[in-house]
């Protein structure tokens, strides 16, 4: 430009793109036009220049409009749109076209004003993209970004590792033509309107272009990214890549433990039709973890049918596993016996031998702690198989006894469950674990491990730990004589129940039910419960567990001799420790209606003998006389006393002579105002003087009561005003 008048003010000039001069002759002409002539200037670039600097933006000299200010709000959209008469759809492509105004603009302009259709991107637009963005970059560059697309690749380092050699290049291109951004963290950045071009490209190419993408796609399997390779698998639904990234992805996905991610895997196997016998091997697993088990048991079988060697055991363990959770003992030893035969891995074998103690266990075989001394001699396996052998100390204290001792031993191991890898062997020791602690009295501790649990089992999908959780939690909160939560805890295990039926789970709702009735006090309802729940397929332990609580009830109840006839059918069906101090505490109760204070006491300290002290608990609430008795002494109160503060039986130990102390009694359960509250309830006032004394409002007011009602496990005020009465003694 060359001028022999000075320039105005109000001349505008407009440079476009800049970025593409790329010399320093070119930058430093531009920054000499800026700073010499007093004209305004409006320069597009993807770069800012170096010679824009703040003190520009500071003096009001300059200004820097970025992405954020360019992008058009919903509303402007809207308006954008509106403008043509393109309503039908309308949400959807302001969706797609992320704020991006040119893409807006020729949207409202295409004339196409339905934009509810599959095809996202109209003919005009689609040319817009094709012609003006992507058919200007080099071939590789295209590529490159249809790689990324279909493997939706996120993250710069990751796209390498894809694209290798030749990537930074493409990428550089890409990122020059505005194609594709590159964060400061090395995130990738597609504008999803691209990405979705560029996906349909890939669905349109010929076979032997396709062909050419998926072998480069291959190179995900070598740098272990599995999330992208998901992608591919599920874009392209090629049958082959599919079957085998299933091949050599299944020991990571396993390891994950992520249902949700296997469940894709399985959805896009399916979906593709791809077939082999890793691909059968995943579905079991995904159909295992769904609390499928037979259904497992069926794919699992024909996969191992198909392998060879130590992968062939893994799926027999497979199978294994889905029959001892289904409650099928001989389908689950015919494959443990099959998968014995083909084991070859340290790792598996540990497996094969994890399990054959779980089974031995439930079946109360004689070889169970046989078969443990060998699991625990096995080499150093890391974190998981101490876990196993943590498993296997709760499986022999539950059955052969010394519980306490067993737990101590456990609770070393325990302590580390966060370092291990298996999300199944963690979820099955804290079930166990659980178990235990609340068969010991220590509620408290067996709730928090089942809190534990349940978190575990919504993190990884497993859903059949779900009903074994809230069969757990029904137990602990009875046992804390928390009833309301122990109820609506009922409730959800109830629901569980119905949608994914399992004799060993209702056998345990049977048992936890009668368990929160005996804590309410109603005996005939328990007794009515208890004459459910008990289908054979339930195991030996559970069996034997509910006839000796059933026997217990009906001695509670004064009906001896139907008593002593479910106690022989417990003796008869199990010798788990469980059952043997149910059977212990329904002698107590029956030794304390016939006046046997020596008998009584023999029961007890069979009880103390083998640490179950649930069973403890259980009789004195069902026979609050046995607690007196059992009280008389000086070191058997002293011993007892740690267990009514826990199970927070405050009118069994007043109603014994020993009421709790102040000091020893749980705190923090209400809040300061819900105490306020409670001790005008105890004084007799009704809903609204308690309001009107405390200037609250009549709904904050029941909402007060109802809170105090839940949290101290009464029904009534008359319940409530007792237990202030008991505090105040």
């Amino acid at each position: 430009m060359r001028t022999f008048e000075p320039l105005e003010e109000d001349i505008l000039i407009i440079v476009d793109e800049w970025e593409a001069a790329e010399t320093p002759e070119a930058e430093e002409f531009l920054s000499m036009l800026v700073d010499g002539l007093h004209i305004r200037f409006v320069i597009t670039t993807r770069e800012r220049p170096e010679w824009f600097v703040p003190r520009l933006e500071v003096y009001g000299e300059g200004l820097e409009i970025g992405v954020d200010e360019l992008t058009m709000t919903d509303d402007e959209a809207a308006e954008v749109l509106s403008a043509a008469g393109a309503v039908a759809g309308r949400a959807r492509v302001m969706r797609t076209a992320a704020g991006w105004p040119a893409v807006l603009g020729l949207a409202a302009m295409s004339g196409e004003v339905d934009f509810t259709s599959d095809r996202l991107v109209s003919h005009t637009l689609y040319e817009f993209l094709a012609s003006e963005l992507v058919a200007s970059a080099e071939p590789e560059t295209r590529e490159a970004l249809m790689l990324l697309a279909v493997a939706s690749v996120v993250e710069l380092e990751r796209a390498k590792q894809l694209l290798g050699d030749g990537g930074e290049a493409a990428l550089a291109d890409a990122s020059a033509r505005g194609l594709l951004a590159i964060t400061e963290r090395s995130a990738l950045f597609f504008h999803p309107l691209l990405r979705d071009l560029l996906i349909q490209r890939f669905s349109e190419v010929d076979d032997e272009t396709r062909s050419h993408l998926l072998t480069r796609c291959r190179r995900l399997f070598e740098f272990r990214l599995w999330d992208e390779a998901l992608s591919v698998g599920e874009l392209s639904l090629d049958p082959v890549f599919v079957a085998d990234a299933i091949g050599v992805a299944l020991d990571d996905l396993l390891a994950a433990g992520r249902t949700s991610s296997l469940e894709r895997w399985v959805m896009s196997a399916r979906a593709a039709h791809a077939k082999g016998p890793l691909v059968s091997f995943a579905e079991s697993e995904f159909l295992l973890r769904r609390g499928e088990f037979d259904a497992a048991v069926a794919i699992a079988t024909q996969a191992a049918q198909d392998l060879d060697g130590d992968i062939a055991a893994r799926a027999d363990l497979l199978a294994a596993r889905a029959a001892h959770l289904g409650n099928r003992p001989g389908v689950r030893d015919r494959h443990l016996a099959q998968a014995e035969e083909n084991a070859k891995k340290h790792e598996t074998k540990a497996d094969l031998l994890w399990l054959k103690v779980a089974a031995a266990a439930a079946s109360e075989d004689a070889g169970t702690e046989p078969l443990f001394d060998q699991l625990e001699k096995l080499p150093r396996g890391g974190f998981d198989h101490s876990l196993r052998v943590a498993t296997g100390h709760i499986h022999l204290g539950l059955l052969v006894g010394r519980l306490t001792e067993r737990l101590e031993e456990a609770e070393a191991r325990i302590a580390a469950l966060d370092k291990a890898t298996d999300p199944y062997a963690q979820s099955s020791v804290l079930n166990l674990y659980a178990s235990a602690l609340i068969a010991a009295g220590r509620y408290g501790e067996g709730l928090a491990a089942v809190e534990k649990e349940l978190s575990l089992a919504e993190e990884y999908g497993f859903e059949f730990v779900v009903c074994y959780g809230f069969a757990n939690k029904t137990w602990a909160l009875a046992g804390l004589r928390r009833l309301p939560e122990a109820r609506r805890a009922l409730t959800v295990l109830e629901r569980c129940l119905s949608s994914s039926p399992d004799p060993f789970v209702e056998c345990q709702r049977s048992i936890y039910a009668a368990t929160l009735h005996i804590a309410e006090g109603d005996l005939e309802r328990a007794s009515n419960t208890l004459m459910s729940g008990q289908d054979p397929r339930a195991g030996v332990t559970q069996r034997g567990e509910h006839r000796a609580l059933h026997a217990l009830v009906l001695a509670a109840l004064g009906r001896g001799r139907e008593a002593e006839h479910y106690a022989d059918a417990a003796r008869h069906c199990s010798r788990g420790v469980e059952t043997r101090a149910l059977l212990a505490g329904a002698s107590a109760v029956e030794s304390i209606h016939k006046g046997n204070r020596k008998q009584a006491l023999e029961a007890y300290e069979e009880i103390a003998t083998l640490g179950v002290w649930n069973a403890l608990v259980v009789a004195w609430r069902a026979c609050p006389d046995l607690a007196a008795v059992l009280m008389e002494d000086s070191e058997r109160r002293e011993r007892m006393l740690p267990l009514l503060i826990g199970a927070n039986d405050r009118d069994i130990a007043r109603r014994a002579g020993v009421p709790i102390p102040r000091e020893a009694r749980p705190r923090g359960v209400l809040s300061a105002r819900e105490r306020e509250v409670h001790e005008l309830i105890a004084q007799g006032l009704t809903n609204d003087e308690i309001a009107k004394l405390l200037y609250i409002s009549l709904s904050t007011t029941k909402v007060h009561v109802k809170h105090i009602f839940e949290k101290l496990g009464v029904r009534s005020r008359i319940e409530a005003a007792r237990l202030w009465d008991n505090e105040r003694d």
